[in-house]
């Protein structure tokens, strides 16, 4: 057979394996090139200077030129190949080290046997940014040409194979115009092989669909491989489908025409369309669901405002009056009045947990728990200290901050006695900080490990602590939005209980904000 090469159109794509990235600009040292070239590799790689003497070489192109790999470097690459494989080639470095990236196809003959090869000749440029040497990958394609021959000299076996498909499929020559049908294509069309063939892709579509799609045919004649989705195929002008055009070779390596796939995934789309309608209805839901809560607590409020003046009102007239149970009575309605405010404002708070973030940004959470701390303002009696140093991440603030305050608010609240220790920890896993708080007070018992975290769940009546039981429900609410979970476990050493909870180390995408 006689040797002969093809050049291709670069740096167009092709089905081969991509060529090898050039070594970084200025990179001499020999340990840094052939880091690039990969061992592994399936296909051969070598590195030629301007002389054209091979500096590296993998072994694999060793494998294909039949020489032993370590005898290969300081060769001249004519010497390796043989003066007539060499003749080959040379033109196509030449390119190269004008700067060119060249691909083609050669047909050699080695030990008694063709072999088909893809090669890329990318240039490798020195300091001065002129090519100082060829990086070149050659990719044995003899199987898929011996593919390629045996589908071209068969064409009863590829109809077989085509009316197996279930999906539209054609083959289009470089005029767009139908070689083949399959008989779905057939069946959904209303034609007959004998009418659809020779006819022109444009006659199935709409004129102004057909100039739609006219860039997808020239790319896929020009080599690439390209695939998109929209509406309109063959039997169904509204239907949704994906489309896919790849190029056809004949042995020579030049465009014969296009395959054409037409998957029909009407009914994905229309699903996906369901799913999106009702993405956007719980967004609209969540902001009403927040702007009545907003709402509500307002207008809650104002007349719960007007009772407690009321009381208090009612206690300076009542001021000398000490017969019966007035003033414990009086007392009792604004506490309850009060509770009640504090309800409307924790149900608010719940509403917007996840939602209020703020800004995402650079976060000291060493600070944003001393500030926490300080704005608490706990009793001078209990000591509250932070163990180590806590971490600096990327994240929202305002919902971590809005975690801690709960939760060290709820310690010092809940603690039996007027004395307490309070601790803050973190620890460091793969995706998350794991932060604690833990607390030497009376502890939980286990059986509440969920209904803690519950709205409206105490574990003491409120006549004895005060709170709404929603401090927890807040905090597991706004973990659960930063993809973490929260817990508790008894203190490792007497009394007591650790609260943990997991923040991710990549914020999550903030939900939209109300507007209030």
């Amino acid at each position: 057979m006689n040797r002969r090469v093809d050049a291709l159109k670069a740096p167009s794509p092709s089905p081969s394996p991509a060529p090898a990235p050039a070594p970084p600009r200025g990179r001499t040292d020999a340990d840094d090139r052939l880091g690039i070239i990969a061992e592994g590799s399936p296909n051969g790689f070598f590195y030629v200077n301007r002389n054209l003497e091979i500096e590296l070489a993998n072994r694999e192109f060793a494998k294909q030129v039949g020489e032993p790999h370590g005898e290969l470097k300081g060769r001249p690459l004519r010497d390796v190949l043989g003066p007539a494989e060499f003749a080959l080639h040379e033109p196509q470095l030449e390119r190269a080290l004008d700067g060119e990236q060249v691909v083609y196809e050669a047909c050699v003959e080695r030990a008694g046997a063709t072999r088909f090869y893809r090669v890329s000749n990318r240039p490798v440029a020195g300091r001065d940014g002129r090519p100082r040497g060829v990086f070149s990958e050659a990719a044995d394609i003899t199987e898929l040409k011996r593919l390629e021959r045996e589908a071209r000299e068969s064409e009863a076996r590829f109809r077989m194979l085509a009316q197996g498909v279930p999906n539209q499929l054609l083959f289009l020559d470089k005029d767009l115009r139908i070689e083949f049908a399959n008989d779905v294509f057939l069946q959904a069309s209303g034609w007959s092989a004998e009418t659809a063939k020779g006819r022109h892709i444009s006659e199935l579509l709409a004129p102004e669909r057909y100039l739609e799609r006219v860039k997808y045919y020239e790319r896929a004649l020009a080599g690439e491989t390209v695939s998109y989705e929209s509406t309109g195929a063959a039997g169904s002008q509204a239907g949704y489908f994906r489309f896919s055009y790849r190029p056809s070779f004949d042995a020579e390596g030049r465009i014969q025409g296009i395959f054409s796939l037409a998957v029909d995934v009407t009914e994905r789309r229309r699903v996906e369309l369901e799913l999106e309608a009702k993405q956007a209805e719980l967004v609209r839901s969540n902001r009403d669901l927040e702007q009545f809560a907003y709402v509500a607590s307002h207008d809650l409020k104002a007349p719960l405002r007007a009772i407690d003046l009321l009381v208090q009102w009612i206690k300076e007239e009542l001021g000398d009056y000490d017969k019966g149970s007035v003033q414990e009575n009086l007392g009792l309605l604004g506490q309850r009045t009060q509770r009640l405010s504090r309800l409307l404002d924790d149900l608010l708070a719940y509403s917007r947990a996840g939602r209020k973030v703020g800004a995402c940004r650079r976060t000291d959470c060493h600070a944003l728990v001393l500030d926490v701390i300080q704005l608490l303002n706990p009793p001078e009696t209990f000591a509250i200290k932070v163990d180590g140093r806590l971490p600096t991440l990327e994240t929202y603030p305002v919902p971590l901050e809005q975690v801690f305050r709960n939760l060290i608010n709820n310690a010092i609240k809940h603690h039996p006695g007027p004395r307490g220790e309070i601790k803050v920890a973190c620890e460091e896993t793969e995706r998350h900080y794991v932060f604690s708080v833990e607390d030497d007070g009376t502890g939980i018992p286990q059986e509440y490990a969920e209904r803690v975290f519950e709205m409206f769940q105490t574990l003491k009546p409120r006549d004895q602590v005060e709170g709404s039981g929603m401090g927890l429900a807040i905090v597991s609410r706004i973990v659960s939005w930063q993809g973490g979970r929260v817990w508790f476990e008894p203190r490792p050493a007497g009394s007591g209980t650790v609260f943990k909870f997991q923040w991710s180390k990549q914020p999550p995408p903030a939900a939209p904000e109300i507007k209030s």
